[in-house]
């Protein structure tokens, strides 16, 4: 897709101008995290490269020293800080975004209890300030995975199929700790509305799929700290993790993705492909009753990244847990 097109598609302007040093902001949002936020934000603000980095806190109402510890990292290291209500992740994500004035070259989301590599950003913009930059693009990139005191136990599983609209539709494949994005991906986040977002990582995935570019960096850029309050995480066994997947099924959870797809179709749809289009539409439309959820099941070109994945998806759609 060349410039003038995704310029015409998306509002854009027509000048690209490609910044000698970039600015990037990194949005972070707080609940509680006094136990590990220190460590987040020192490397965060250790990282080296090319670029000036600024981070952007909402914190939601937390109840422990979590705003001492802000408060502290506002005054002697410049971070900007909003001191809000209990809304929740995705609510509180979406005000930073809303507030954002799109003029940054970069932005990123980070989770309050991981460890960054301090190559991590530099890398992010070798890979994303093209020369087009009105181009939606979502970097990604691999980690490695710890226990809360940091000691290495595993690695997140290399994506497969990254950026296939039919695949993201039932799969989140960047998850927001490692998501790095542009200005014209921004913009076509901003103003979601919050209530309608299952998480708000996969609504971006969702945008740059269908929009733009998903890169992915193979080399490890972080640690994801696994520490049993993890809202969504990894185990270091397949057992944890399976139980974690169980319990969501259990719970009913799974319904918000359906609810959150349906949103996503009647917010885009006009400016979908029509194959993007069909397939979300199939995918919201035969929940209806079982001949057509074993018809969408058995005939739909939506797949998870393994077979297994992607059978125990199509049981699943057939007996209406979506």
């Amino acid at each position: 897709m060349s410039c003038s097109i995704i310029r015409q598609r998306y509002g854009t302007s027509d000048a690209s101008v490609k910044a000698e040093k970039p600015r990037i902001v990194v949005f972070m949002p707080t609940y509680n995290g006094e136990r590990f936020l220190s460590a987040q934000l020192d490397s965060i603000l250790s990282q080296k490269g090319n670029f000036d980095l600024n981070i952007t806190v909402r914190d939601d109402g937390s109840t422990d020293g979590t705003c001492d510890i802000l408060r502290r990292y506002a005054l002697e290291q410049g971070v900007n800080v909003i001191y809000g209500e209990h809304i929740g992740v995705n609510a509180s994500i979406m005000e930073m975004v809303n507030q954002a004035d799109g003029e940054a070259e970069l932005y990123a989301f980070s989770d309050q209890d991981d460890v960054w590599y301090d190559f991590r950003m530099q890398e992010a913009v070798d890979a994303c300030l093209y020369p087009c930059d009105d181009i939606p693009l979502l970097w990604t990139c691999h980690e490695d995975l710890t226990d809360e005191h940091l000691n290495v136990f595993g690695a997140m599983p290399f994506p497969k199929y990254l950026g296939n609209f039919h695949n993201a539709i039932i799969q989140n494949k960047t998850p927001g700790h490692t998501q790095v994005f542009n200005g014209a991906l921004l913009r076509l986040l901003q103003g979601y509305p919050p209530d309608s977002i299952f998480v708000y990582d996969w609504v971006l995935y969702l945008l740059a799929s269908a929009f733009g570019r998903v890169l992915y960096c193979a080399r490890s850029c972080g640690m994801y700290r696994q520490h049993g309050a993890n809202t969504i995480g990894y185990s270091a066994n397949k057992w944890g993790h399976l139980t974690r997947r169980l319990r969501r099924l259990l719970n009913g959870s799974l319904r918000g993705i359906s609810n959150q797809q349906e949103h996503f179709l009647a917010r885009y749809e006009e400016s979908l492909t029509v194959d993007a289009r069909r397939v979300l539409g199939d995918f919201i439309n035969n929940r209806g009753n079982l001949f057509s959820r074993i018809r969408f099941a058995l005939t739909s070109k939506v797949r998870r990244d393994t077979p297994f994945e992607s059978l125990q998806f199509r049981i699943l759609y057939i007996f209406g847990v979506f």
